[in-house]
């Protein structure tokens, strides 16, 4: 009897398994850093508005498209050199009815004293969705 050779086939066995192990890791981690090229990128929203104002506000009425969460929209209003932001956090900012987001039927009023003449965005951290004058 030869004792040297009698557990050789359990080694290789285990060298074998690491390996297979060792292959499959570094498959994942190749797939795992390459998955992310094929995710779509992020759209902008797309949204039909309407605007109406009188001398004491501006109201933007969401007439389809994609809706908007509320704490990312900004109305920027500038006459002249002038530049006002109103955001959600902001008392003159409303939203009706009073939810958490901008979405068909919703609209968002904001009490600003209108002169004429008047630029106004509506704008969410990725893109300009609404731009206009007030005559």
């Amino acid at each position: 009897m030869n004792r040297t050779g009698a557990g050789e086939g359990a080694v290789s066995e285990v060298v074998g398994e690491m390996l297979m192990l060792a292959l499959v890791l570094i498959l994942l981690s190749v797939f795992a850093a390459s998955i992310g090229n094929y995710l779509p990128d992020e759209r902008t929203p797309s949204v039909s508005i309407k605007v109406s104002n009188t001398t004491e506000t501006i109201t933007f009425w969401h007439k389809g498209g994609d809706w908007m969460e509320k704490a990312d929209i900004t109305v920027i209003i500038t006459k002249n050199t002038t530049v006002e932001r109103f955001t959600a956090r902001d008392d003159a900012f409303a939203l009706s009815p009073d939810r958490s987001v901008f979405d068909l039927g919703s609209t968002i009023t904001v009490n600003y004293s209108v002169t004429g003449g008047e630029e106004m965005r509506l704008v969410t951290p990725r893109a300009v969705v609404f731009s206009g004058r007030l005559a």
